[in-house]
């Protein structure tokens, strides 16, 4: 019976890791791409959700060089967490670049939103203070800023969420 094997996928700030772990957790194999990072003259930073997708495939093909498909009996992914994404629900296909982690473009808005009931509730609910560090005011400056996110919102055709595996 062949050797069964983790593929871990580490989707990060910096690039996108894929590493293959033996049953005695043993690193088997492994390998890494970068991708760009996009930081404006404002200092939002952002990520081409496309070329990350792209680097994911790649990845993906580069274990099966290593291991066959059947070989590989869990999938492990962690990502960035608290980078927003927005693609369409009918294609699949990104709507922006990604608003990264770091990025506080959404402080205005939150300035905006923000009177003491609602930062009350916010404390009381997540144990956090209202923040433009939080996927949901990047996704709220994404819903007031970027056409395509605003025109899929409005035909039902929105996906949100803080990656996206292609």
């Amino acid at each position: 019976m062949p050797e069964k094997y983790l593929l871990a996928i580490d989707q990060s700030t910096q690039g996108t890791k894929a590493i293959l772990f033996d049953h005695q957790k043993q690193i088997f194999w492994k390998t890494a791409l970068s991708h760009k990072q996009l930081v404006n003259n404002q200092g939002w930073f952002s990520h081409d959700l496309d070329e990350i997708k792209n680097n994911l495939k790649k990845l993906f093909k580069s274990a099966l060089e290593q291991v066959s498909a059947d070989q590989i009996e869990g999938l492990a992914i962690t990502n960035q967490r608290e980078s927003a994404a927005a693609w369409s629900k009918r294609t699949g296909e990104p709507l922006c670049n990604t608003i990264v982690w770091q990025d506080n473009r959404a402080q205005k808005l939150i300035k905006r939103i923000s009177y003491k009931e609602l930062q009350e509730e916010v404390k009381n609910l997540t144990g956090l203070a209202l923040s433009p560090y939080f996927t949901g005011a990047k996704w709220g400056w994404m819903l007031l800023n970027k056409p395509r996110v605003i025109q899929a919102n409005q035909n039902n055709d929105l996906c949100l969420g803080t990656w996206i595996a292609g």
